[in-house]
């Protein structure tokens, strides 16, 4: 006897309590997109729950942080549901760590056709078609700090295709997808399969990236189930997507060259993006003097700005965050004998670059209104690669004011 084909759509971490953060500036155009954004790739994927004719929505959790979000929340999903109970689509719903079953408050009703998942224990439902069950769905929503126990996950003894859904698992890696044909994991950000055999383990990702950390399409997963066998499917549902993107740079390469071969970039990924808004993030990598000069202020922001102006009136838009020059500064190595200040800075931030545990003191530069014991704790730089960081701009910005024409000329009318 054949088994019926099955259509799920798989989403998780909508939080729709966070708006796009990383953008230093914005136009109002832009301000909007990013107040919006989580809110519309939501409507995308319940779109595509739609469009596909799925049986059923599977949401494993974190999709919205009520204490953060507010009533305009609560009001989009009642009517994003309603939307799917008007097609006879099923919601099953296992919470993560910000949206556990007790968060949702009573008075705001569900439609009949969500079903949220405790956090006691793997509850079992029937998924029906025209009166017929034709799948298994099993889930469970997690405890405060994000954990589930997953032994109560386990395959129809008849034979049904059985979905999990849940905010994770406790299961070895490897295993998480043994228990059942296929376990709908949250709480990650990025898609990932994580098991495929027997039965396959995916986290869907997020709808929609936040930062420039969460670059590249974002999404939901189609889920087909054919004769007992599931395949999966990315569908894109982001409505405005970050972008990195790297440039190398030269010894003779010149600013101007650089702006030239960014703003090439941006016409290829704009041809590329099939309509989707971009956020771009440009990483200049390589050698040469143009190097020192790239870092946060002056030329560097000056070209983000003659970038943007550029390409603003262009569709689809292709936003330039920032610059970010990731190659150290190329500095000669006579440069470290001279008796001039500019010897005597590089000497000694050499000192700091080879001993980790000095303490840079930055603390010590707080003015007194801010100098309280949180942003002392800050200034302070424990992780190494922040260290890093700041010691490379540092140096950066010494070599820059230190070799410009106007610090030149002040030194030699002081010699004079």
């Amino acid at each position: 006897m054949q088994r019926p084909e099955i259509r799920f759509v798989h989403s998780s971490d909508w939080h729709l309590e966070a708006p796009l953060a990383g953008l230093p500036s914005v136009t109002d155009d832009l301000r909007e997109l990013a107040r919006d954004a989580a809110y519309l790739a939501a409507q995308q994927v319940v779109e595509t729950t739609l469009v596909e004719g799925a049986d059923a929505l599977l949401l494993s959790g974190d999709i919205v942080d009520l204490e953060r979000s507010g009533p305009r929340a609560i009001v989009f999903l009642q009517e994003q549901f309603e939307r799917l109970n008007a097609r006879n689509v099923q919601v099953y719903w296992a919470g993560g760590v910000t949206d556990g079953p007790d968060e949702w408050p009573l008075v705001a009703k569900l439609p009949e056709n969500v079903h949220r998942f405790g956090t006691s224990r793997v509850e079992q439902l029937e998924l029906k078609r025209d009166g017929k069950t034709i799948a298994r769905i099993q889930g469970i929503s997690s405890q405060d700090d994000g954990k589930v126990d997953a032994s109560g996950f386990h395959r129809d003894a008849g034979g049904l295709f059985t979905a999990g859904v849940a905010y994770s698992t406790n299961d070895s890696p490897g295993k998480e997808g043994d228990r059942v044909h296929y376990m709908a994991l949250g709480g990650r950000h990025r898609r990932a399969t994580v098991d495929n055999e027997p039965g396959i383990a995916h986290y869907s990702g997020t709808p929609q990236g936040r930062s420039p950390s969460e670059s590249g399409p974002c999404g939901c997963t189609l889920i087909h189930v054919v004769d007992g066998k599931a395949s999966t499917k990315f569908i894109s549902t982001d409505i405005i997507r970050w972008v990195d993107e790297s440039v190398e740079v030269t010894a003779s390469t010149t600013l101007e060259q650089l702006e030239e071969r960014m703003d090439e970039r941006l016409d290829k990924l704009r041809q590329k993006s099939q309509g989707t808004d971009l956020l771009v993030s440009f990483h200049v990598r390589g050698t040469g003097p143009l190097i020192t000069t790239l870092r946060p202020g002056t030329e560097c922001d000056a070209l983000v700005e003659r970038l943007r102006k550029r390409t603003a009136k262009r569709s689809p838009l292709c936003w330039v965050v920032r610059i970010g020059c990731l190659a150290p500064a190329t500095v000669p190595e006579e440069w470290y004998d001279q008796e001039t200040i500019l010897g005597d800075f590089l000497r000694q931030h050499a000192e700091y670059e080879k001993d980790g545990r000095k303490s840079l003191e930055l603390e010590r530069l707080l003015p007194l209104p801010l100098a309280n014991d949180s942003l002392k704790a800050t200034a302070k730089f424990e992780k190494n690669d922040h260290r890093s960081l700041v010691l490379e701009n540092a140096k950066k910005l010494g070599i820059d004011l230190l070799t410009s024409p106007a610090a030149t000329n002040t030194l030699e009318s002081a010699n004079a």
